[in-house]
């Protein structure tokens, strides 16, 4: 058996998220279908996120094994042929047997787009979170400086989420703006469900006045879902980078 480490890109708009669910069309369901029509083995593929519905990466990375090695070129291109156009398979190389794309991956960083202009240019539509409403940066950068260091963010998590530990370390949490567009990124040891885009949905009613910056520290301590604000839509989130 030989282990290849795969990295990927996608646009989310159309998949219901990276993870197989049946009858779902998923980004993991594509690679796997791709994979045999190419070899035609039944190959399981393990993603270092799972991305949900309509979220985009720039980076994802997985691990999969075939049974008989196979020129990393024409894996490449073989697998391209194939997978629809707004799925793309960047990168292959062979990896080690021990490597594991989801439990080695030491940090992942995400970024969120957002676009305060009156008009969506059409080119963006699907890909930003259109804010008609005027948005005050710093404070949200205030509030956003916050999440870093380590903290219990269940009440950032989805009120769904069932998990040993709800403790994450976030590296990195920062807002840039540049003309209409505002971008939050976000680089942390790990994401609860929905933990990125709920402090996004809280950012924004900083950013709106609704709540002051350092609101989002009685979120942290009450470990309250409802105190956070609303979910940001998926469209504007992206999976960036991850890192080992």
């Amino acid at each position: 058996m030989t282990k290849y480490k795969v990295v990927l890109q996608y646009v989310g708009t159309r998949y219901s998220g990276w993870q197989i669910q049946k009858n779902q069309h998923t980004i993991q369901g594509n690679l796997k279908s791709a994979l045999h029509q190419l070899t035609g083995e039944e190959i399981s593929v393990v993603g270092a996120g799972r991305t949900d519905s309509g979220v985009h990466a720039m980076e994802q990375v997985a691990h999969l094994r075939l049974s008989e090695e196979m020129a990393t070129e024409k894996l490449l291109r073989g697998l391209n042929g194939i997978l629809p156009w707004d799925i793309r398979v960047m990168s292959i190389d062979p990896a080690p047997q021990d490597f594991h794309a989801q439990k080695d991956a030491l940090r992942k960083r995400y970024e969120y787009r957002i676009y305060t202009g009156p008009v969506l240019p059409p080119f963006l539509h699907g890909h930003v979170h259109h804010m008609t409403r005027p948005l005050n940066a710093s404070d949200m950068q205030r509030a956003a400086e916050q999440l870093c260091r380590s903290h219990d963010f269940r009440g950032f998590a989805a009120a769904s989420t069932r998990v040993k530990s709800t403790v994450r370390t976030v590296f990195l949490s920062q807002i840039q703006e540049q003309g209409c567009h505002l971008t939050y990124q976000i680089e942390g040891d790990g994401f609860l469900h929905h933990m990125v885009r709920n402090i996004v949905g809280t950012l924004l009613e900083v950013g709106m006045g609704k709540r002051a910056p350092d609101n989002i520290c009685r979120i942290l301590d009450s470990k309250d879902r409802r105190l956070a604000g609303p979910t940001a839509p998926a469209h504007g989130l992206y999976l960036m980078q991850v890192s080992y």
